[in-house]
């Protein structure tokens, strides 16, 4: 491999690196975005349902007897296909309504429970193989936590949205990429490779066939001040041995 091809591929290489940690940076970026947008989204929904059920339990109703929540929760999923289930939970975990009915009265899945108790009435998250619940607690008038919804959406959309911009990125970034390496191409062989016309300059230089105008190419230039010694070392060597024969004449 020639001097200018490894140092296109060592820069190429560095190059290629540092777009790789950008990208991978980006998608990072933008996942943690995405996340935030999806959190925020769904504990919206959950928290206007929370305000709700609050509302009516601070008009004297038990949760447990809310008969309305169904219908809230149900009208809800309803208005979004992201999401999966919405659950209202008694402070045990414990269905009392669900948009999936056979779950009513039974208890929520394990990992909700154990997140629900360490959560010690706070809001809570669990994150499942294929979904995400977001958990808050619904509190009565004298600060207790009475229960809570449980809302379950999709990480489906949202990772293939990722998916989609990751793929697009990826794209733009390999064009963009391909358009630097050729124009490290270029560089580099513009800055290493020898221009047509040297090789006939220096035949010219050291044939002593003249001493053409090198320019800003420095291998000329330096080429000229050789011939230039190697010709004055010449003169003075044959002007010596002249000397020497002279001598050798007379002697």
């Amino acid at each position: 491999m020639t001097f200018r091809l490894r140092i296109f591929f060592a820069i190429l290489f560095f190059v290629a690196i540092i777009f790789l940690l950008l990208l991978q940076l980006n998608r990072s970026l933008v996942g943690k975005t995405y996340d935030s947008i999806a959190e925020t989204r769904f504990l919206f929904v959950s928290q206007s349902l929370k305000t709700a059920l609050e509302l009516n339990i601070g008009l004297g109703f038990p949760l447990a007897e809310l008969r309305v929540s169904q219908d809230l929760i149900e009208r809800e999923k309803a208005d979004d296909d992201q999401i999966l289930a919405i659950e209202v939970l008694d402070d045990t975990g414990r269905s009392l309504f669900s948009t999936d009915r056979g779950t009513v009265g039974e208890d929520a899945p394990a990992d909700w429970l154990q997140a629900l108790q360490v959560s010690s009435g706070q809001r809570w998250t669990v994150t499942e193989r294929d979904a995400i619940v977001i958990g808050v607690p619904i509190v009565n008038d004298f600060e207790r936590t009475v229960g809570y919804v449980a809302l379950q959406y999709s990480k489906a959309y949202f990772d293939q949205k990722l998916t989609d911009f990751t793929e697009s990125l990826l794209g733009w970034g390999t064009a963009i990429l391909a358009g630097l390496a050729a124009l490290l191409a270029l560089g580099t062989y513009g800055t290493t490779a020898p221009p047509a016309a040297r090789p006939r300059a220096l035949l010219a230089i050291f044939n002593g066939d003249g001493s053409p105008d090198a320019g800003n190419d420095d291998l000329l230039n330096l080429a000229r001040a050789a011939q230039d010694k190697i010709t004055s070392a010449s003169s003075y060597l044959d002007g010596r041995a002249k000397d020497l024969q002279r001598l050798d004449d007379e002697l």
